[in-house]
């Protein structure tokens, strides 16, 4: 078996694998979504092993490029994404022969770690290679029938406005630098990113909002029972009066579409909520020299982040 890293090439390959390993369920498989995910990304490309024997790829290994930041350091990080094993090589190992070898040549080449939220399934094999468990995600959950009053009084529309980038481009970095000085980490936004991880996503629609220096990107998760409206991001937020408009738009929108709940890591956004660590664990494996990220994430509250920086896509 030969374990090397992907090329252009081998792009229609690699996706033939993942369809075969892993089947199209609800997040799509096609050259198109690779390269959003893996080419297109503003934090870089990502970092691809394969696996190969005879000449037939068996395996695949992708660590998806991100940026976290405290304070004025920006660290490079990955998202541990697409993976797969061929069905006629399962059991071989070669899932942890892939993943050892992708952090040993990321982490020769730079202090940096990886991050992900891995299910039930898969999280006891990253934990026996290192990867730490940092508890899960806080999430609030808001009943959107208790707002139906003031959403009617309030009509969230009237605060809706369009934003130029330039006007984009100042309220992502008022929203940076404000979390520069919490001495949390947070993934560094700008119209950039904005427009990769949300408007021009292929893999989910999501409905962006904008008011009066303020940003939000939600969508409909369908359930058996029920539609919930989630909040992936919100930027611009840190107001009273901004918190107001938001709240209002996104009530109505909620209530206009049938959503029974409202979700988002936004604990100060919704007074009536019921907000706990109830979303999936959160894993590390740090390459830092000193282990800074681990460090620093046993202190209370050290992660920033909204919905749409950790969910899978």
């Amino acid at each position: 078996m030969i374990i090397r890293q992907a090329n252009i090439e081998d792009k229609p390959a690699i996706v033939e694998l993942l369809k075969e390993s892993l089947g199209e369920s609800l997040l799509k498989k096609s050259t198109t979504i690779w390269d959003y995910k893996h080419v297109d990304n503003p934090f870089g490309e990502s970092y691809v092993l394969l696996a190969e024997e005879n000449g037939e790829f068996i395996g695949v290994r992708a660590f998806m490029s991100w940026k976290w930041q405290i304070g004025k350091q920006v660290w490079q990080a990955y998202r541990a994404v697409d993976t797969a094993t061929h069905p006629n090589h399962q059991g071989k190992g070669i899932f942890k022969k892939l993943t050892l070898q992708a952090l040993a040549d990321v982490g020769a080449k730079q202090d940096c770690f990886i991050f992900n939220t891995p299910n039930e399934k898969s999280r006891p094999g990253y934990l026996k290679m290192g990867w730490e468990s940092l508890g899960k995600i806080s999430i609030a959950l808001v009943p959107s029938l208790v707002y139906t009053l003031g959403s009617f009084l309030n009509n969230g529309k009237k605060y809706l406005q369009p934003l130029s980038v330039s006007e984009l481009d100042k309220i992502c970095e008022k929203h940076n630098k404000e979390l520069e000085g919490t001495g949390q980490l947070f993934t560094p936004k700008s119209p950039a990113y904005l427009a990769w991880r949300y408007e021009n996503n292929p893999m989910q629609p999501y409905q962006i909002l904008t008011g009066n220096n303020w940003y939000v990107a939600v969508y409909q998760k369908k359930h058996r029972y029920f539609t919930e409206l989630r909040i992936a991001e919100v930027i611009g937020g840190n107001t009273k009066a901004t918190r107001k408009e938001i709240k209002a738009v996104v009530t109505h929108l909620a209530l206009k579409n049938k959503c029974l709940l409202i979700s988002t890591t936004e604990k100060n956004l919704f007074s009536l909520k019921y907000f706990g660590a109830i979303g999936p664990i959160l894993t590390c494996r740090d390459l830092t020299a000193e282990k800074e990220i681990l460090t620093k994430s046993k202190q209370a509250q050290t992660w920033h982040y909204a919905m749409g920086d950790l969910e899978l896509f």
